[in-house]
């Protein structure tokens, strides 16, 4: 559409903010502001903003093309980062800002960064904090993004669907200060802290006699402090509930943990104060699950220590594999969450759900337990797989290659994800696969997972310099916008009625929200 003609319809809007101008004018992201006006503008698969506002003012934007009207300039531009800084000055809530205070939030990982449109139509009246931005560094190198990308990807979101109710970016899985630096200096408003590389689980398979022998390692003085502090002493919990320390349960708290909670106090000065991040702690990836007694540990020494987190990620009982439902018994889930439950209630902060997508079972319980308090659940690979939904639906036949490329390259990702879908005859074999199978894939849990945890090399497949993939998924997902929305809605809809409780059953939301291909 000719500048000309846009000028024409940005009078209409300042007369009329309801005037009938042309189609390609996306009406959530109109903003007006006295004779200054701002939107995004549709052009198929192209997306441009518009600013019409006083030439001198407008100077920090970047465009394409303008207009110049007496003293105004109508300028259309690219969605880059520097207008995003410019559209920033002029409305702050399309910057993350802190979820501090807010009941329920939801990591959303947008890991293709076209996902937080659909998420944020789906929030909105929700009472939900959307952390629209959460990628870990893992995610990062093999999506081949960076902090930067996913954070601006989100904001342009924000603008385009007028979003002004707050959003998050998490450094998610950050283990060390350049990591976090990183992720700070990008513009994270949160930081989730991975322990892993400093919890020594390994001493959790000691023998006693062994334990005791590292535990008297350590300098009397140590072993003196904890004692006093923990042993043949009973921690009310205030629901009943009483964490109780034996000789064990503390030399296994101090020896595997406490390096951990040292390590957390030193980030909590040096990034968390100074830059007002909300604050996470993660023991999720550890190999055992979390006792009540070392999360108490883990929680009383860090309030010890001054420290207020946001929330906490133990390891709760049961797997939460990648792009499948929980796995385990649901009655023992419920009694290990309720404990954590408590714990985390006593201290203030609130439980984080790791790899919570499609852990539609173990919801209900979350609901149950947690919704008078308030949870936060990371979810990430449902965007991806609904994307390959649309695949399967737009082109069958380069599903199947997209399967048979994951199956064949599983060994790629082994060492970075836990889960079941090996290619010993569990997941579907290629060969045995024919179109009118591509919609099985994304139902089967073994292929579900083969192909959650290929994201990253698929999308960073070449041969002779050129991405094989990565540009013919995009260009599908691109044209089949609104399809991409409908499933991923559709989807997370399931999600978000069981974490708030509004079903009460797995099959009640398939059964109100399975989409109909």
């Amino acid at each position: 559409m000719a500048l000309e003609n846009l000028l024409l319809d940005v009078k209409k809007l300042i007369e009329n903010p309801d005037a009938d101008v042309d189609e390609g004018i996306y009406r959530p992201s109109v903003q007006i502001d006295r004779r200054n006006v701002y939107f995004i503008y549709r052009e198929g698969i192209k997306k441009s903003l518009i600013v019409y506002e006083d030439a001198r003012k407008a100077r920090d934007f970047q465009a394409d093309e303008t207009l110049v009207d007496d003293d105004y300039v109508l300028l259309k531009g690219p969605l880059n980062f520097f207008n995003n800084q410019a559209l920033a000055k002029r409305f702050a809530w399309i910057k993350p800002s802190s979820r501090h205070g807010h009941k329920y939030t939801l990591g959303l990982g947008d890991r293709l960064g076209i996902a937080s449109n659909a998420h944020l139509k789906l929030l909105k009246g929700r009472g939900i904090f959307p952390v629209l931005a959460q990628q870990s560094i893992r995610e990062l190198l093999l999506s081949n993004r960076t902090f930067t990308d996913v954070i601006e990807a989100a904001s342009w979101s924000v603008f385009e669907e007028g979003y002004r109710d707050g959003w998050g970016a998490d450094g998610d899985h950050v283990k060390n200060a350049y990591e976090i630096d990183y992720a700070v200096r990008s513009g994270a408003t949160m930081i989730t802290l991975d322990l892993t590389e400093k919890t020594h689980t390994e001493y959790l398979a000691y023998s006693d006699e062994d334990l005791d022998a590292k535990y008297n390692e350590l300098a009397p003085e140590i072993r003196e402090k904890f004692e006093k502090k923990y042993l043949n002493h009973r921690f009310e919990l205030g629901n009943g509930d009483v964490v109780e320390f034996s000789p064990r349960d503390l030399k296994e708290a101090v020896l595997a943990f406490n390096e951990g909670v040292l390590f957390a106090e030193w980030v909590n000065e040096k990034f968390v104060k100074p830059y007002a991040l909300d604050f996470e702690v993660s023991v999720d990836e550890t190999p055992v699950s979390t006792t009540p007694a070392q999360h108490y540990f883990f929680a009383n020494e860090l309030a010890d220590a001054g420290i207020t987190l946001e929330t906490l990620a133990p390891r709760f009982y049961g797997e939460f594999q990648k792009a499948i439902d929980y796995i385990g018994d649901l009655d023992r889930f419920e009694k290990d969450f309720g404990e954590h439950e408590a714990i985390a209630e006593k201290f203030g902060y609130k439980l984080s759900v790791h790899s919570g997508s499609d852990k539609l079972s173990a919801y209900p319980v979350i609901a149950r337990l947690a919704n008078q308090h308030g949870w936060h659940v990371k979810t990430a690979g449902t965007n991806w797989l609904e994307a390959l939904r649309v695949v399967a639906h737009e082109d069958p036949q380069f599903m199947l290659e997209l399967y048979k490329f994951s199956y064949d390259n599983l060994d790629d990702v082994k060492d970075f994800y836990v889960f079941n879908a090996q290619t010993d005859g569990k997941a579907p074999k290629p060969e045995d696969l024919t179109e009118k199978d591509v919609n099985m894939l994304l139902v089967d849990d073994d292929a579900r997972q083969v192909l959650h945890t290929m994201y990253g090399s698929i999308l960073g497949y070449t041969e002779n310099y050129q991405y094989v993939y990565r540009d013919r998924l995009f260009d599908i997902l691109l044209h089949h916008a609104d399809e991409y929305d409908k499933y991923l809605s559709l989807h997370m809809a399931e999600h978000v009625d069981l974490l708030q409780g509004i079903e009460t059953t797995k099959q009640a939301v398939l059964d109100k929200y399975e989409p109909q291909d």
